[in-house]
């Protein structure tokens, strides 16, 4: 008896830690779009910083199920480590900052309600994009290095 039941707390234990590390599995990334938000608060918490953002702006042509002007959305975002080793920090994202996501909506709203992943940042303030999985910040410097002109870089 003890042996059935330390394995099935052995299972259960790694079917947690392998779904808390599956996006994909979490988030659909067959659905992903972009859309226009402003910062309201940014945290830099472990393990994944978190971005609350209000959407001011949908890309003409996208009809987004569920999203709507004026709303208010957290973004995930990849682990502090990482962000941390690009340079990311407490003034990275600062209230009122207008930035371009583009991110993956939850598979199921009823665990991560207005919750999206961010995939890509573009920030126009501090004139970088930011691609998630390539873990590399684009500086915006010359013309087509933007969001859009990067998007096709990112690993899903």
């Amino acid at each position: 008896m003890v042996q059935l039941l330390t394995l099935a707390v052995i299972l259960l234990w790694s079917t947690t830690a392998l779904s808390h590390h599956s996006v994909a599995g979490i988030y659909d990334l067959q659905k992903r779009f972009t859309v226009e938000v402003e910062v309201r608060k940014f945290e830099l918490v472990n393990p994944h910083p978190l971005m609350f953002v209000e959407i001011t702006d949908i890309p003409e042509g996208q009809m987004i199920d569920g999203i709507a002007i004026g709303q208010t959305w957290t973004l995930e975002m990849d682990n502090l480590r990482e962000l941390r080793a690009l340079g990311f920090n407490r003034e990275t994202f600062l209230p009122g900052d207008q930035i371009l996501v583009a991110v993956d909506p939850a598979r199921d709203s009823r665990y991560r309600e207005n919750t999206l992943y961010m995939r890509a940042v573009e920030h126009r303030r501090a004139r970088f994009v930011y691609l998630h999985n390539v873990r590399e910040l684009v500086p915006t410097d010359t013309p087509g290095d933007n969001l859009t002109g990067l998007l096709h870089r990112i690993n899903n």
